[in-house]
């Protein structure tokens, strides 16, 4: 009579701590969050005269991190059972995160310096609809342990044979995403310093005539410190984005993405192409004279989506982009052209909007700088190529499960998404399209993007309407 059945053992049952990296790495995490308090009281002993208080400060305030790394590193632990995966933490205050073996969607892992010095990893928990972050951060685990947790979910690391498509972003490709590429969020903040900066030393009429050596007193002088800061943020810029995408590889192993980047932090994020909604080909200001883009990818609830997780791939020629959509993305497949543009009679309604925005800088110009009269020509003729470009850009396509659509605000953007997976769609029109019969078309994909088409005849809007519907 053959006796009970063996059960294997489940190695990551009983509770376990991070690697001990963890104790640097929380108390840098401390560090972080000390760093004001910290320097204030060592600039505020040094101040007093005496260097040796700011020294004991300095001192007291190193051993509380170390303290509070070790803290929370000891009072860490986490374990999987067949129902979830459990975490543990805090001293005085205990949290606990259990996490449905069924709700973990993928495991995505970053390797900064310090993890790679001691040949570890932080491995992030994501779930549908997780928030901007991960749903759980496991900060120092050991390859081995990763690995572990990866089989027993069942997101086994890529296939020993070889994968369904593979593709990579050369050194030489990488150096024209960066340069074609400038990232706004670095680029406006400064402009708007220089902005804020110009506008006080102006307006402060208390001011002594010596506050103002060094500064320019020309036009010319201005122009040129502008285009410096701006430059700089450029390259600020452009060193991020190869820091981010060097060494950029997307794999499409059966039914998952694997996408790896990062030059000092590695990264290594699992899309399921199951939550895959759509993909986004940008072509910016800077790409699409050179007939470039890149691909961005849309999916259902990504947690704290970065850059290289909402990056199916940083580059491609225009020309390419169906496909490398129809390798990475199967189920969205298709042509990408020919589209069905926007009528002729919309061309006025396109033009009208940038040209009534410039009226207001050209209003203002005209009043306080009568002389600057040709920014007033530069900034309305600007204002129609916009127009005229935003009708040409316009366009739709809908193939049974597929639909796409292509817009311009000043990229121009084509959007692939899967019918059946759209969050949402209707369409709008104001008073003065109800006139004229024109209407907008809007979809919603992954987290809330819109895309729309605007100023279709009322008719064809409400006829792709009721397709999408259907």
């Amino acid at each position: 009579m053959d006796g009970p059945a063996a059960v294997a053992p489940n190695p990551l049952g009983a509770p376990r701590r991070p690697h001990p990296a963890a104790i640097a790495i929380e108390a840098l995490r401390s560090l972080r969050e000390m760093a004001l308090p910290l320097v204030v009281a060592v600039v505020l002993g040094a101040g007093s005269g005496n260097g040796g208080r700011a020294v004991v400060y300095g001192l007291v305030g190193l051993v509380i991190v170390l303290v509070t790394g070790l803290a929370r590193w000891w009072t860490t632990t986490w374990s999987l059972d067949e129902h979830a995966l459990r975490h543990r933490s805090g001293l005085l205050s205990r949290d606990e995160r259990v996490i449905p073996r069924e709700r973990i969607s993928s495991l995505d892992t970053v390797q900064g310096p310090l993890q790679r010095l001691f040949g570890v990893l932080e491995l992030r928990v994501q779930t549908p609809g997780g928030g901007r972050s991960a749903e759980l951060a496991l900060r120092a685990v050991t390859r081995r342990d990763a690995e572990t947790l990866r089989r027993a979910l069942g997101h086994a690391a890529e296939r020993a044979e070889a994968p369904d498509a593979r593709l990579r972003l050369g050194s030489g490709a990488l150096l024209v995403s960066a340069l074609t590429g400038p990232q706004l969020g670095v680029l406006v903040p400064v402009i708007g310093a220089i902005g804020a900066v110009a506008q006080e030393v102006v307006s402060d009429v208390t001011l002594s005539p010596s506050t103002f050596d060094g500064l320019p007193d020309t036009v010319l002088g201005w122009v040129a410190l502008v285009g410096a800061a701006v430059g700089l943020a450029w390259l600020v810029s452009i060193a991020g984005a190869v820091l981010t995408f060097s060494g950029f590889e997307v794999v499409r192993d059966g039914e998952r993405l694997r996408i790896r980047s990062g030059l000092l932090s590695r990264r290594a994020a699992t899309l399921p192409l199951s939550r895959v909604q759509g993909v986004r080909i940008v072509e910016g200001l800077l790409r699409e004279p050179f007939g470039l883009a890149s691909l961005r990818v849309e999916t259902a609830g990504y947690a704290g989506q970065a850059a290289v997780t909402q990056t199916l791939f940083p580059l491609v020629r225009r020309r390419d982009a169906a496909a490398v959509v129809d390798l990475l993305v199967p189920a969205l497949a298709g042509p990408l052209e020919p589209l069905h543009g926007a009528p002729r009679r919309a061309l006025r309604p396109y033009v009208a909007v940038p040209v009534l925005v410039a009226a207001v800088p050209s209003v203002a110009i005209a009043v306080l700088a009568p002389a600057a009269w040709p920014a007033i020509v530069a900034l309305i003729a600007g204002a129609v190529a916009l127009g005229v470009l935003r009708h040409r850009a316009a366009g739709w396509r809908l193939d049974e499960d597929r639909i796409v659509l292509r817009s311009r605000r000043i990229a121009r953007t084509t959007l692939v998404a899967s019918v059946r997976r759209l969050q949402e769609h209707g369409i709008r029109q104001t008073p003065l399209q109800r006139r004229i019969a024109l209407a907008d078309v809007g979809v919603a994909v992954g987290s809330r993007h819109r895309a729309h088409v605007r100023h279709l005849e009322e008719a064809t809007a409400l006829r792709l309407l009721g397709c999408l519907r259907s």
